[in-house]
């Protein structure tokens, strides 16, 4: 048995389905996962493509571990060029899809084309058919999984299914997988929609490998490093949740729309309050921390709501950022956005930044369909969401992310849209955090942190930090000194991460370790292929610099490496952060040096040819 499961390519216009081997020197490159699929999109999706176009593919791929015994080894990653940026489109799910895929057979979706009318793709290890599903076009993305579960029949059936957001081709619209994992981020619900594929369905079949000893004890040793972290206790009870409050004391909190960064409420929003509706812990595919949560609320306004317990971005993103301290609330917002099939963090920043224009009177009731949007006014909140995922009217304009929104409005709503490359900030505001900052600013795929995770910097002693980056002050937070070569460091991590199929929330939220050392014995013993931590930490450099070439193919040579000008020029008066201001343009022009790249931002030649892509 091959260790990597084959290439299922399917072709929605003439309905064509084959399978294929895995190129392994694409393995060596770059792994699988992300890395596979950013090179994939490189090689093949030419300039002019449009994000919805039948020609640009949808490509789904289980890293090089994804359904192996491995501890915490369940992510799949999804892209495309993206509706919402123009640029890459990549989003990373957990939950047991991209395992169940592994054990069909497949370790990559090839997704071309545009089906006349909606389909869903069903997969065994068999093979693969296109089934016709009009009658789930329009339900929502846990009704259509409910339907399509009942119809398989079995407990192994796995599915990825988009709500109304990605039939509407919302350009945020996401991509669901049981009730709570999304593949969130960049819109890749829209291009499914795009594509009228309704759902794929999995159900794979026993191909469980007999592990020798020694990659038995590889597995203990992984798992038990992850049970022995000093965090795993926190992140096992109540992943990530209890961070609002950490956020909020250190003064990186993003408050009504980046107006404030403490937030009056977060005492009713924190983690410690989401445990009292917390009715079960669950696990992704052989993961040790069991981070997330099943919850329901018993009584009041939101009695009988039923679903998952959000992360900290989610709760940011509906709470303290929308100016909301009901915590019902948030929860009960939080799984409508995955029923309706919207990425809560773009469809909350959106709200918010129209909360703030409404606020200094830029537009008015009489712009948004007669609704009020003021903050903590959660009910208005509902109302656009629904707005949003089904394009109507005020929603219909929210639909299309901040950056375009604001551009239509014009009359200055441009100064409010905080976003960078066409994607809307997460939970931290970049001003208490220098690394945070430039990682917003350079991200492949726009503002964000799950794929730069600058943790380091406030995480390492300075000690660590002289060692890694030269300077202690890389881990002071509110320093650019050494930044950099942490967000360099940072980036290559989680691209490997994403590549090899390992949730980041263990190795880089419980343990933080960022060397990839554990990683590559661990990768090595499973898979039989010799990689040291050097040569992942280099494949990791090749991912992120076959990335910027996309980026600079479809952003036509050029890139927006800049952060919104709210923090680089207003300060936060009683400010634990001494009200300072992001130093943005000395940390990117770091951050090229690192990388190898000019002062535009343009990978140099002689670097190209060191990582073989000249």
């Amino acid at each position: 048995m091959s260790f990597l499961g084959r290439v299922l390519t399917v072709d929605l216009t003439d309905r064509s389905i084959h399978s294929s081997h895995y190129d392994e020197e694409m393995v060596d490159r770059f792994l699988a996962g992300r890395g596979a699929n950013s090179y994939r999109l490189y090689k093949s999706v030419p300039a002019g493509t449009g994000p919805l176009d039948p020609e640009n593919p949808l490509v789904m791929s289980g890293g090089l571990l994804t359904g192996t015994e491995a501890p915490a080894s369940s992510r799949l990653h999804v892209s495309a060029r993206s509706p919402l940026t123009g640029l890459l489109g990549s989003s990373n799910v957990g939950g047991h899809f991209g395992a169940e895929l592994r054990a069909a057979g497949f370790q990559t979706l090839l997704i071309h084309g545009r089906s006349e009318a909606p389909v869903y793709l069903s997969i065994t290890e068999d093979g693969a058919t296109l089934e016709e599903a009009t009658e789930l076009w329009g339900r929502d993305a846990w009704e259509t999984q409910e339907i399509l579960r009942s119809r398989m029949g079995g407990d192994r059936v796995r599915i990825m299914a988009i709500g109304p957001g990605g039939e509407a081709l919302v350009r945020y619209g996401c991509i669901l997988t049981d009730r709570g994992h999304a593949a969130g981020r960049t819109g890749m619900g829209a291009v499914m929609g795009s594509k009228r594929l309704k759902a794929i369905v999995v159900r794979g079949g026993d191909r469980q490998r007999q592990a020798g000893p020694e990659a038995r004890e590889a597995v203990r040793k992984y798992a038990v490093t992850i049970r022995n972290s000093p965090r795993y206790p926190i992140y096992s009870r109540f992943s990530n949740t209890t961070y609002v409050r950490w956020a909020d004391e250190t003064g990186i909190l993003s408050t009504r729309n980046y107006q404030q960064n403490r937030f009056e409420g977060v005492e009713r929003i924190d983690g410690t309050r989401i445990i009292d509706y917390v009715t079960r812990s669950k696990s992704c595919h052989r993961c040790p921390v069991h981070c997330k949560a099943e919850l329901r609320i018993d009584s009041g306004p939101f009695a009988g709501t039923e679903g998952e317990r959000p992360d900290i971005e989610p709760i940011v993103a509906l709470g303290s950022k929308c100016g909301v301290d009901n915590v019902e609330a948030v929860l009960y917002l939080y799984n409508l956005c995955g029923r309706l099939g919207i990425d809560v963090i773009s469809a909350a920043s959106s709200i918010a930044f129209a909360m703030e224009l409404t606020e200094r009177g830029i537009i008015s009731p009489s712009d948004t369909d007669g609704i009020e949007l003021r903050w903590g006014d959660y009910r208005a909140m509902e109302t656009m969401l629904r707005k949003i995922a089904s394009r109507e009217g005020f929603g219909d304009l929210l639909a299309e992310g901040v950056a375009e929104a604001a551009q239509r409005i014009g009359r200055g709503a441009e100064e409010y849209a905080f976003h960078s490359k066409g994607l809307e900030l997460t939970a931290y505001d970049p001003r208490g955090a220098m690394g945070t900052a430039l990682g917003y600013a350079v991200s492949s795929r726009g503002g964000d942190f799950t794929s730069v995770y600058a943790v380091p910097e406030y995480r390492w002693d300075p000690q660590q930090g002289e060692r890694e980056f030269g300077t202690p002050a890389s881990v002071d937070r509110l320093s650019t000194e050494g930044k950099g070569l942490l967000v360099k460091r940072a980036m290559s991590v989680s691209a490997v991460l994403d590549s090899l199929g390992l949730c980041k929330v263990a190795a880089l939220s419980v343990v933080g370790d960022f060397s990839l050392q554990a990683e590559a014995e661990l990768a090595s013993t499973l898979s039989g292929r010799d990689l040291t931590a050097e040569r992942l930490l280099a494949i990791g450099e090749r991912i992120i610099t076959v990335e910027r070439l996309f980026n600079l193919r479809h952003g036509d040579g050029r890139l927006d490496d800049r952060l919104p000008s709210r923090f680089l020029r207003e300060g936060l008066p009683n400010d634990p952060n001494r009200g300072g201001t992001v130093d943005l343009e000395p940390m990117v022009v770091q951050f090229y040096s690192a990388m190898g790249w000019d002062r535009q931002g343009r990978p140099l030649e002689e670097k190209l040819r060191e990582l073989g892509l000249s």
